[in-house]
C-alpha cells in the first residue's frame, strides 16, 4: 500500500479526493498505485508510472460501477511503500527508480526502467517487510 507521508512545502497533507470511472470488475485496494485506460481507473505495476493512488477499496461489479475516490499523484508527494524483493534480493539504493509490485501496491527492488525514485531507504536491507519512501517524477 502506497501511504502518502507528506506534501513537500504543502500546507496541508492530504490531497483533495477526485472520483473517477472504475474499470468493470476490477478489484482495488486502499492504497493501490493506478492509471487511467481507456477514461477509467485500472492498476498500474511494473514500469506503467501511476497517476493515482486509490483512497479506498473497492470491488466493482460487472455493470453500474461507481465512480472510485482517489488522490492524484503529484511530483511533490512522498509515499511510504512496502519494497518486493526479487528472487536474488537487491539492495535498495537512495535515488534509484523501482518497479512497481505486481499488486499495485508497492515496489521491487528491480531498477530496470523503474518509476518510483527512493528518496529514504528507511534502512530496507533485502528483508520481508521493508518499506522506502519514494516519489513519482
Amino acid at each position: 500500500m502506497f501511504n502518502l507521508t507528506k506534501i513537500v512545502n504543502g500546507r496541508i497533507n492530504v490531497p483533495e479526493p477526485e472520483y473517477l470511472p472504475t474499470t468493470p470488475s476490477e478489484v482495488y485496494a486502499e492504497g493501490e498505485a493506478l492509471v487511467l485506460s481507456s477514461g477509467k481507473l485500472t492498476k498500474a505495476s511494473g514500469t506503467t508510472k501511476p497517476t493515482h493512488i486509490a483512497m479506498k477499496s473497492y470491488t466493482a461489479p460487472a455493470t453500474d460501477n461507481k465512480d472510485l475516490p482517489v488522490a492524484r499523484i503529484d511530483k511533490n508527494m512522498v509515499f511510504e511503500a512496502p519494497v518486493t524483493y526479487s528472487g536474488t534480493p537487491v539492495a535498495v539504493v537512495l535515488g534509484t527508480k523501482l518497479t512497481l509490485a505486481t499488486d499495485g501496491c508497492g515496489v521491487t527492488d528491480v531498477t530496470t526502467s523503474g518509476v518510483a525514485t527512493v528518496v529514504d531507504t528507511l534502512n530496507a536491507n533485502k528483508n520481508a517487510g521493508d518499506k522506502v519512501l519514494v516519489i513519482f517524477e
